[in-house]
């Protein structure tokens, strides 16, 4: 099997991984058939994906952001550290120092290191400036997501995306901030031209899915979450979502069996067990009726 290969052999950019709230699941994603981003970004990469990459990184910038991905943090910030004295310059260098920083959830000093590869960008005299440059940005983007601070996480996304409008992820995050503040029609205008690059894409498929929905387009959204592979069903969100297009077609049995078998201790599992709750209160009225 061919192993994949990121742009550039970089590993630059972070994703807000389909919306901006904090969720407590895991959205990894287990083959690269169903990852518009996986030539961008390890962010959904899950462990096997990522031990198979092992071996394969050809410079310490890698190295260190593929250990940060695997949470071996100390490892990661390690190898970045022993390179400092020879890569102050270097934007690629910050850039990796501040997701790894990022990843281990100390966003401050990641918006530090991400900022000192800004300030780094004027001693790039060639074309790799525009990928320093829009991989900051979008990373910086998440720091400001992370913060609550939407407007400047847009400005930061949209910037990465002018310098690099044939790059995926920007348009993602975009998309993503799209959806969290209910501009449904911007999403989707995103979302659409995204699908002919990878159709199959997991948080897509449930990105048209849930916009499709909120528009009360019923056919359409459920013509979309059918689309994601089965293996993904366990993600609460996606089940959520299946099971609400399943209850507004009055599949109340289906509904029902599908969501029983997967309650999550997160946000999604009280959503859940109220939507469960309507089910079955919808097959007893049923039932009720028949009579």
């Amino acid at each position: 099997m061919r192993k994949t290969t990121l742009r550039n052999s970089l590993i630059v950019f972070s994703t807000v991984l389909v919306g901006c709230s904090t969720q407590n699941f895991s959205k990894k994603i287990e083959t690269a058939d169903v990852d518009l981003l996986k030539e961008e970004s390890l962010m959904r990469y899950n462990t096997n994906r990522l031990e198979s990459m092992d071996g394969t990184e050809k410079d310490f910038i890698s190295k260190a952001l593929l250990a940060c991905h695997q949470k071996k943090f100390t490892k990661g910030m390690g190898i970045l550290e022993a390179e400092m004295h020879k890569n102050k310059t270097n934007p690629f260098y910050w850039n990796a120092l501040g997701t790894c920083y990022s990843l281990s959830k100390d966003f401050t000093k990641a918006l530090f290191y991400y900022d000192l590869g800004v300030e780094a960008l004027p001693k790039i005299l060639d074309q790799s400036k525009v990928l320093a440059e829009a991989t900051l940005a979008n990373n910086i983007g998440l720091i400001h997501l992370n913060f609550k601070r939407y407007n400047e996480a847009f400005d930061s996304f949209s910037r990465s995306k002018t310098l690099l409008p044939n790059f995926f992820t920007p348009q993602l995050n975009i998309a993503q901030l799209f959806i969290e503040f209910n501009e449904n029609d911007k999403a989707l205008e995103i979302l659409k031209k995204l699908e002919v690059k990878n159709p199959d894409d997991i948080d897509l498929l449930y990105s048209l899915s849930l916009i499709y929905f909120r528009k009360n387009d019923l056919d359409k959204s459920f013509a979309a979450i059918k689309r994601v592979k089965a293996d993904y069903l366990n993600r609460p969100d996606i089940v959520g979502l299946y099971a609400y297009n399943l209850m507004k077609k009055n599949r109340l049995t289906e509904a029902r069996e599908i969501i029983e078998k997967r309650l999550y201790a997160d946000e999604y599992n009280q959503r859940n067990k109220i939507l469960l709750e309507e089910i079955n209160q919808k097959i007893k009225e049923q039932a009720k009726s028949e009579k």
